[in-house]
């Protein structure tokens, strides 16, 4: 399927936001979020996480007395968004299907369904915390720190507005799919409390750790259209004012001999004395 022309002010070239732009921008934010994540990760790891359990076992115990049959199902249900084979199969999938319309996003897709395993695995293995086992509603294998299916609904359904920026023009539909993915992300993360098989400590970690993610996937679909343009975005130049921005300004050019003097001699030869017949003055007289 052929691309359509580039346009400047195409959604998928200009989004209204993205995690480079919130991110970014806000240095204090990141370094926050980056030491939560490791005051987490450390806390789960030592003394097998007493010092999270101080509210996770609350709020793990709260969540379980509120089941209903409806909650279960509901929740059952849209865990299985996350869960490994789905996301492993849809992240191909669209990879597949956006890689002749945008060789970048396909990329970036592959890059994210692919490589979050390798981070999920390494942070569990490293940290090495153990589940919830109060009243499962399925089983978990596996350590606990962070949540896998909160990092896998990042990788797959955070990209949904990349996606669908592929197919429209209008920003209206292009927020809907970011209420969606957030949706979708929000109900994934708290099903995985619900079922009881992560702490809240481990869906918030996963959650933090799928910002960091998101913005390296932002940072690798910018470069991979670098490398292979995407015909949706606008050629270099084309955007207004940007001529204007790449064109050097004028040079004033410069005489290097300077303003000529009848007085000096120019190449050698004698200058005409004031008053001789050659002169400037006399020639003047004389007309």
């Amino acid at each position: 399927m052929s691309c359509p022309p580039a346009h400047v002010d195409h959604v998928h070239a200009t989004p209204p936001v993205s995690p480079a732009a919130v991110l970014l921008v806000r240095r204090r934010l990141m370094v926050a979020l980056g030491g939560l994540l490791v005051a987490f990760a450390i806390a789960a790891a030592l003394r097998e996480g007493q010092i999270l359990l101080t509210w996770d076992e609350p709020i793990q115990r709260g969540v379980e007395s509120r089941r209903t049959s409806g909650l279960d199902d509901f929740f059952l249900t849209v865990s299985r968004l996350g869960s490994t084979i789905p996301v492993l199969t849809l992240g191909t999938l669209a990879a597949a299907v956006t890689w002749r319309r945008c060789r970048a996003v396909g990329t970036v897709l592959l890059v994210a369904t692919f490589a979050r395993p390798l981070i999920e695995f390494t942070i569990k293995a490293l940290v090495d915390r153990d589940r919830p086992d109060f009243e499962r509603l399925v089983a978990g294998n596996g350590p606990s720190f962070p949540s896998g299916h909160v990092m896998a609904a990042i990788a797959l359904w955070g990209l949904l507005p990349v996606v669908v920026s592929l197919y429209t023009r209008r920003r209206a539909i292009w927020w809907a799919s970011v209420g969606v993915s957030v949706l979708l992300v929000t109900s994934i993360s708290a099903s995985r409390v619900y079922l009881g098989v992560h702490w809240f400590s481990d869906v918030t970690a996963g959650l933090v750790v799928g910002a960091f993610f998101l913005l390296g996937t932002d940072v690798l679909l910018r470069r991979q259209h670098l490398r292979h343009p995407c015909r949706l975005l606008p050629p270099p130049g084309s955007a207004p004012g940007a001529d204007d921005a790449l064109v050097p300004p004028p040079v004033e050019a410069v005489d290097p001999v300077g303003p000529i003097d009848p007085a000096v001699p120019l190449d050698g030869e004698p200058a005409a004395a004031v008053g001789s017949p050659s002169s400037p003055e006399a020639l003047v007289r004389r007309n």
